[in-house]
C-alpha cells in the first residue's frame, strides 16, 4: 500500500477529460480486474459452494455482484465505479479481518484449555487465516491500495482515508487473540511434591481408620482448595471439599468434614481408595452455542462449576471418565478413531443447567493411594517406570487378559467395559473373524516367546471354533475359506493361516497343517496377475467380488503366504508372496497422483517384509517400510514437544482427540518389524528403535493395572487390558492383541 501522504483537505473534482494518465490507467486495468473477479467469485460460490446456509452464498454473490458493477463503472471511467470499488474493498478488507480475528480468538481459546493442543492445530487456524486475507482481504487490500493512491484522490476531488487505517486494522486479531488468552486462561502452581501427597493421604487414611491425624507440614504454603473422593469398587462412596489458608488447612478441613460423613462416622476402615483433586484455578467459559461447551474441557484434566448465587454443583475430571461422555463429535463421519468432544447435553443435565447462572472451567492437580503410596493422577492414569522389562510384564498381563476372555465355545468376549465391569453380548453380525484369527496370532506368538503352556492351551481352543467356520470346500474341493453369511473374505482366511502357521511354528504341532494348505489354496486363487488382491469371495457364485475391497486384506494375505513358505516348506507360496510384496511396495500406490505422497493400512506389508528375510532381500521392501515408519513418525507425539506430557510415544494430530491406543498397537508392530529389517540390511535403526521405544512406553503407562483402575468395579478382571483411550474405556479384543504383539516382541529383541 502506498506510503504517500494524504491530502488534508478535499478538493474540487475534475471532469475525466482532465484526470491524469494514473488515473485513466488506474481505472483501465482495474475495471477489467474487477469484472474478471466477480464472474470468477460469483462462479465459484454458485456452482463449488455447497448451498447449506442460503443467506451465506447469497451475500457471497451479492458481494461478487458489487465488484461486476464497480468494475463495469471503473472500465467506463465513471467516478460512480471509484465510489463503488472502495466500498467493495473496504467491505473484503474488513470481512478478513472479522474471520482473522475468529480464527485467531478460536485458536487462543483452545490453546488456554488444551495447553499445547497441537502443532498442527495451531498452524491450522494461521493457515486458514492466511487463506482468508488472500481470498478476501489481497485483491481488496491491492485495490484500496490503488484507488487511494494520491493522483486519483486528487482528480475525484476527496482527501480520503489514509491506507495506514487498513495497515492499523490488521492488529486487531493479534490483539483479540491476547485478550482471550488472558480471560478465559488458567494460573499455574508448583505441582504437590511426593511428600506432600503423601503427608495428605496419610492425614486421610487416618481419618478413616479413626486414628491420630499425621501432619501435613509439606502442605503449609501451597495455595489451593481440595476434593477428596473416596472410591470403593469403582463408586465414589464420600466427597467433600476443604479450604482455607493454604492447603494444609483445605485437608485439614476436608478429614473434619469426612470424618462427619454418614459413611464414615464411626466406621474404621482399610477399605476404599482416597483421591485428592487440587483446585489450581478457575476460568469462564464460552457455553454459547451450545457446542462450545464439548471443547471447554480439557479430558481428564478439567472439572466444571455451574454458579446460581449462593447454589453451586461441581464436576470433577473423574466424573466426565465414569460416565463415558468423550469422544461425541466425529471429525470425519463413520471413522470412530478420530471422535472429541464432550457430551454436552448429558453435561448439562448432571450440572441441572436451565440458563441461569454461569458455568466455569475448574483446573485440578490430582493424586490417589495407592498399594505403591501416593501417586499422581492425569486422565484417570498413574505414572509407572517403563523398560523392556516392564514391556515384558505388560505383554504377559495383556495375554492373560486375552485368554480371559475366551468362552466356552472358543470364542472371544470382543469387548469389555471395565467402567461397568460389562461384555456386550456378541452376535454373528458384529464378530470379527479377522482379529479373532488375529488374536490366535498374537497367543501363538506369546506361547512362543515366554514358553508358556497357557498360551498355547488358548491359542488351541481359539483355532478349534475357527475350524467350525470352515466349509469343505470353497470354490474347489482343495480349498477351504472362513465363511461368515454368504461370504467368505481374505482377511479372514490370511489371518487364520497366520494364526495357526505359527501356532505349528512355535509348538511343533502339525495337526492343521491340511487345513492351512487348504486355506492357501483360497488365498492363491484370490490374487490377481499384478500381485493384488480380490478381497471378497460370494459362496453363491464361487467367483471372488471384484467390486468390494477391505483395509488390511491385501497386505495379511502376504503375511499369510510369507509364513506358509516358511512352515510348509512350498516354493509356490514364497512365489506368490513376492509378487505380492513386489506389488504393495510399489504399484499399489502408482495409481494415482497422492499416492506418491502418502501410506495407507501398510504396517501388515512391513511385518511380511521382515518375515520373508533372508528368502526375499528386495532393497525395495525396506526402502518402503523406512518411507512408512517415517511417514507415520510424524504423527507421533514427541518428548518434551507438547504440554501434554502423558501422550508422548501415542500417534495423532492434536490434543483436542486423545490418542487412541490402537493406532500406537497396530503401527509399532510394523516399526519392530522395520526396525529389524534395517538390521538385517545393515543400515542405521536407531531411530527406529527410539520411535519404537516411545510407543511400547505408551502402552505400557496406559495399560489397566491396579494402580490406575480406581474407577472400574473389578480391577482383578479389567487388568491388563489396552483401552480405547485414558479417557475411553472400551477394551476392545483387537487394541489387546496388536500392543500384546508390539510389547513382546520389542521386549525381546
Amino acid at each position: 500500500m502506498s506510503d504517500a501522504k494524504t491530502p488534508d483537505t478535499t478538493t474540487t473534482p475534475k471532469s475525466a477529460e482532465a484526470w491524469s494518465a494514473e488515473t485513466r490507467r488506474t481505472f483501465r486495468f482495474w475495471g477489467v480486474v474487477e469484472i474478471i473477479h466477480a464472474v470468477l467469485l460469483i462462479g465459484a460460490v454458485a456452482a463449488l459452494l455447497p448451498w447449506k446456509s442460503p443467506a451465506v452464498n447469497t451475500a457471497l454473490i451479492a458481494y461478487g455482484a458489487l465488484h461486476g458493477v464497480a468494475g463495469l463503472l471503473l472500465f467506463k471511467r465513471a467516478k460512480a465505479g471509484w465510489r463503488l470499488g472502495l466500498t467493495a474493498a473496504w467491505l473484503g478488507f474488513g470481512a478478513m479481518i472479522v474471520i482473522a480475528t475468529g480464527l485467531i480468538a478460536t485458536w487462543s481459546y483452545l490453546h488456554t484449555i488444551y495447553g499445547d493442543f497441537g502443532f498442527g492445530a495451531s498452524v491450522g487456524a494461521l493457515l486458514f487465516a492466511s487463506v482468508a486475507l488472500q481470498v478476501l482481504g489481497l485483491l481488496p487490500g491491492l485495490l484500496m491500495r490503488a484507488l487511494l493512491r494520491p493522483a486519483v484522490r486528487a482528480d475525484m476531488g476527496a482527501g480520503g482515508l489514509s491506507v495506514k487505517v487498513a495497515l492499523g486494522m490488521l492488529v486487531l486479531p493479534l490483539a483479540v487473540g491476547v485478550g482471550v488468552h488472558m480471560m478465559y486462561g488458567t494460573s499455574t502452581q508448583a505441582p504437590v511434591s511426593a511428600e506432600g501427597q503423601a503427608q495428605a493421604i496419610a492425614h486421610l487414611r487416618a481419618v478413616l481408620l479413626g486414628e491420630t491425624r499425621a501432619p501435613t507440614p509439606a502442605l503449609v504454603g501451597l495455595p489451593g482448595a481440595v476434593w477428596v473422593t473416596v472410591y470403593d469398587r469403582g463408586r465414589a462412596i464420600a466427597r467433600v471439599r476443604g479450604e482455607g489458608v493454604d492447603m494444609a488447612a483445605g485437608i485439614a478441613q476436608a478429614g473434619d468434614t469426612l470424618a462427619e460423613h454418614p459413611r464414615v462416622k464411626g466406621k474404621r476402615t482399610t477399605a476404599g481408595r482416597i483421591k485428592v483433586d487440587r483446585v489450581i484455578d478457575t476460568a469462564p467459559l464460552i457455553t454459547v452455542p451450545t457446542a462450545a461447551l464439548a471443547f471447554a474441557v480439557n479430558p481428564g484434566v478439567d472439572g466444571l462449576i455451574k454458579q446460581d448465587g449462593e447454589s453451586t454443583v461441581t464436576m470433577l475430571p473423574d466424573d466426565f471418565i465414569k460416565g463415558q461422555r468423550f469422544g461425541r463429535a466425529p471429525l470425519v463421519p463413520g471413522i470412530r478413531e478420530m471422535r472429541f468432544g464432550l457430551d454436552t447435553k448429558w453435561v448439562l443435565n448432571k450440572l441441572k443447567f436451565d440458563g441461569r447462572g454461569s458455568i466455569l472451567r475448574l483446573r485440578t492437580e490430582g493424586f490417589i493411594e495407592t498399594a505403591e503410596g501416593a501417586l499422581s493422577v492425569s486422565r484417570g492414569n498413574t505414572p509407572i517406570t517403563t523398560d523392556k522389562a516392564a514391556w515384558k510384564a505388560a505383554a504377559i498381563a495383556g495375554g492373560d487378559f486375552v485368554l480371559r476372555q475366551i468362552q466356552k465355545t472358543g470364542q472371544f468376549h470382543y469387548q469389555y467395559y471395565p467402567l461397568m465391569n460389562h461384555h456386550p453380548r456378541s452376535n454373528a453380525k458384529n464378530y470379527s473373524l479377522p482379529r479373532h484369527a488375529g488374536t490366535v496370532y498374537s497367543l501363538a506368538l506369546m506361547h512362543g516367546l515366554t514358553g508358556e503352556a497357557r498360551y498355547k492351551e488358548g491359542s488351541e481352543r481359539a483355532i478349534q471354533w475357527l475350524n467350525t467356520q470352515m466349509p469343505k470346500q470353497c470354490g474347489a474341493p482343495d480349498r477351504t475359506c472362513v465363511v461368515k453369511g454368504a461370504r467368505a473374505d481374505l482377511g479372514s482366511a490370511s489371518l487364520t493361516m497366520v494364526g495357526m502357521l505359527e501356532y505349528q511354528r512355535q509348538t511343533k504341532d502339525a495337526r492343521y497343517a491340511d487345513t492351512t494348505r487348504r486355506l492357501a489354496n483360497f488365498v492363491l486363487s484370490m490374487q490377481k496377475e499384478n500381485g493384488d488382491f480380490h478381497h471378497i469371495f460370494e459362496l453363491k457364485t464361487t467367483a471372488p467380488n471384484p467390486a468390494i475391497r477391505k483395509m488390511f486384506f491385501s497386505e495379511e494375505a502376504a503375511l499369510a503366504l510369507v509364513m506358509a513358505h516358511e512352515v510348509l516348506k512350498e516354493q509356490r507360496y514364497l512365489d506368490a508372496a513376492r509378487r505380492a510384496l513386489d506389488y504393495l511396495t510399489g504399484p499399489k500406490y502408482e495409481g494415482y497422483f497422492l499416492g506418491r505422497f502418502i501410506y495407507g493400512a501398510d504396517h501388515w506389508t512391513c511385518i511380511a517384509a521382515e518375515e520373508a528375510w533372508p528368502r526375499l532381500k528386495s532393497p525395495q521392501y525396506i526402502d518402503f517400510c523406512e518411507g512408512y515408519a517415517a511417514f507415520i513418525e510424524r504423527m507421533q507425539y514427541g518428548e518434551g514437544n507438547w504440554d501434554n506430557a502423558d501422550f508422548t510415544g501415542h500417534y495423532g494430530f492434536s490434543a483436542l482427540m486423545i490418542p487412541q491406543a490402537p493406532a500406537a498397537a497396530g503401527f509399532t508392530e510394523a516399526i519392530v518389524s522395520t526396525y529389524e529389517l534395517a538390521r538385517h540390511h545393515g543400515r542405521d535403526a536407531s531411530r527406529l528403535a527410539h520411535q519404537m521405544g516411545l510407543a511400547l512406553d505408551a502402552l505400557t503407562r496406559d495399560q489397566i493395572r491396579a494402580a490406575n483402575a480406581y474407577l472400574m468395579p473389578s480391577p482383578k478382571n479389567a487388568d491388563g487390558g489396552i483401552r480405547r483411550s485414558l479417557v475411553e474405556s472400551e477394551v476392545r479384543i483387537d487394541f489387546t492383541q496388536h500392543a500384546i504383539s508390539a510389547l513382546i516382541r520389542g521386549a525381546v529383541l
